[in-house]
């Protein structure tokens, strides 16, 4: 039967089923960036779920801009979609109050809140870059530097909290944060890494907001002629997959970025088909991968 249909030229009107059954057949994945390949392995994980279960996925870049999340999702819901896949939990008012009164399900994710949308699939990332601090603290480090970015992103600021708390605890000196102006490129790296070498006493560890970040100060330490980790540590955040390919090996906060991705949609699909309650929270966790660029005498790597 299938066959004598595709003779005949018929395509199926997704329009005229989609009002009979009151869903469109798509899901809407809102990310800040597709520059940064730290949320690739996230999309692939949507994909994948989408492809499976047969709904389309539409995608838009918001350029870390509350505003321009905003514009996105107002234009989006025009087009019916069945729910949305969000990365971050900070949003306008406005964003916030159109998702509720849209009633669709909702899955944000990559951070921690008390009161999501409606579900959430994440991790702290106050706790992750605290975790990564402290083990630079138990590596015998003494002077750590941050490295943030400029932009409003929340996961950006509760990782330079997280880096700050750890000094707190550790009774350590006042902070020390530098801000690049693109956390996607390596050359912002590179220039934190001029300003780090300036400081005076000079930092003997810097943790990064992400590895691109990290990749591009420790190449620019090495280019000056000083040597990681020796004369000074270097930590990222992402395990990107050159991380583990540089030399010495990247210390990083290993995020399983594909599963977040894979659970979101796997929630929100069970959402869209009634098979979940809402309001589910799923925390993914993180590990602290302990490499080269931070190995002193004893220290273990993965």
């Amino acid at each position: 039967m299938e066959a004598a249909i595709r003779e005949t030229g018929y395509i199926y009107n997704l329009v005229a089923s989609s009002l009979a059954s009151q869903r469109s057949g798509t899901i809407a994945l809102i990310l800040p960036t597709v520059a940064s390949s730290i949320f690739s392995d996230s999309v692939k994980g949507v994909a994948d779920v989408a492809r499976r279960r047969g709904v389309q996925m539409i995608m838009a870049e918001t350029g870390y801009s509350a505003a321009e999340e905003q514009r996105a999702i107002e234009s989006l819901l025009r087009r019916r979609p069945d729910g949305f896949i969000i990365v971050g939990v900070s949003h306008a008012r406005a964003t916030r109050t159109m998702l509720e009164k849209s009633g669709l399900p909702v899955v944000e994710t990559w951070d921690s809140t008390p009161t999501p949308i409606d579900s959430l699939v994440g991790l702290s990332n106050f706790d992750a870059m605290k975790a990564m601090t402290d083990a630079l603290v138990a590596q015998g480090f003494r002077r750590i530097a941050f490295v943030g970015t400029v932009t409003r992103d929340r996961r950006a600021q509760m990782r330079a909290e997280g880096y700050a708390g750890s000094l707190s605890a550790a009774g350590l000196h006042e902070r020390v944060m530098l801000y690049a102006d693109d956390l996607t490129s390596m050359a912002s790296g590179a220039a934190a890494a001029e300003r780090l070498r300036a400081l005076a006493p000079r930092p003997d560890a810097v943790a990064c907001l992400n590895d691109v970040l990290a990749a591009g100060a420790l190449l620019a330490f090495q280019r000056a002629g000083l040597r990681v980790p020796e004369d000074i540590a270097v930590a990222g955040f992402g395990d990107f997959d050159f991380a583990r390919h540089l030399n010495p090996a990247l210390t990083t906060v290993d995020i399983p970025r594909y599963e977040i991705g894979h659970r979101a949609a796997d929630i929100l699909l069970d959402r869209i088909e009634g098979k979940c309650a809402p309001h589910l929270v799923c925390e993914v966790g993180y590990e602290i991968a302990l490499r080269g660029s931070t190995a002193r005498a004893g220290a273990r790597e993965r």
